[in-house]
């Protein structure tokens, strides 16, 4: 088995071997690398930068190839997802900006959509599990669920937030996508209900200091664990 590992400050992207704790492959870009995701083929990565450029990474031809670069005139891309059936790739920057790409033809990529989706430092982007629709969270505290056309446009957005919430850091979906948890600067995980915004279901108040990441298992017991 292997696992992924972006050493962000010197812009190295390494894939680890996790039975020898040997890099097998290692990319250098020229600027920090913010966010990675993989591709559900497992052999392609996705790449976010400081310096807003997306790229991705062939695993197997060992060769990287541009999908969108700011040339100087957009934010830091915070955070990069890809939907399950790997035919859409969302981003998100410092300046709470997303665009989202098709990319089921890597050799014809088209001009991504671009909405500006808060109006604050965007955090994380991501896709629910039935590709239906994309969540982003930001500095302005709140998260929001976008629907998402075939063609990558965004529709209105549903607003998820309440008056202790601050920044929101990380959003997991559930696997029906029927709920989304938030992971918030005040310590707070909160439970939503994707289709009603006007409060949390439940919240889960276990941490003195900002919840930062999620990592989610569903099972009947929604057992969920948060860092």
């Amino acid at each position: 088995s292997s696992g992924i590992n972006a050493e962000y400050g010197d812009g190295l992207t390494c894939v680890w071997d996790m039975r020898t704790s040997g890099c097998q492959r290692k990319l250098k870009l020229d600027s920090p690398v913010n966010s990675v995701v993989l591709h559900p083929n497992q052999s392609l990565l996705f790449l976010g930068q400081s310096n807003g450029m997306v790229s991705f990474w062939d695993l197997r031809m060992d060769k990287s190839e541009e999908i969108f670069h700011n040339k100087g005139r957009v934010g830091s891309v915070q955070s990069i997802a890809v939907n399950n059936i790997a035919t859409q790739l969302a981003a998100i920057d410092n300046k709470g900006m997303v665009r989202v790409w098709r990319v089921d033809d890597l050799s014809d990529i088209p001009a991504p959509f671009v909405q500006q989706c808060h109006v604050d430092r965007g955090l994380k982007c991501t896709f629910s599990p039935d590709c239906a629709t994309l969540a982003t969270t930001g500095a302005d505290t709140t998260a929001r669920i976008w629907g998402v056309t075939q063609e990558g446009e965004l529709g209105a957005g549903h607003v998820f937030t309440c008056p202790d919430q601050k920044w929101v850091w990380d959003a997991k979906f559930s696997t029906d996508s029927q709920f989304l948890f938030t992971g918030s600067s005040d310590g707070t995980v909160r439970l939503w209900d994707s289709l009603r915004t006007d409060s949390p279901k439940q919240e889960y108040a276990a941490h003195q200091r900002a919840v930062v990441s999620i990592a989610f298992w569903d099972r009947e017991a929604q057992t969920f664990y948060h860092e």
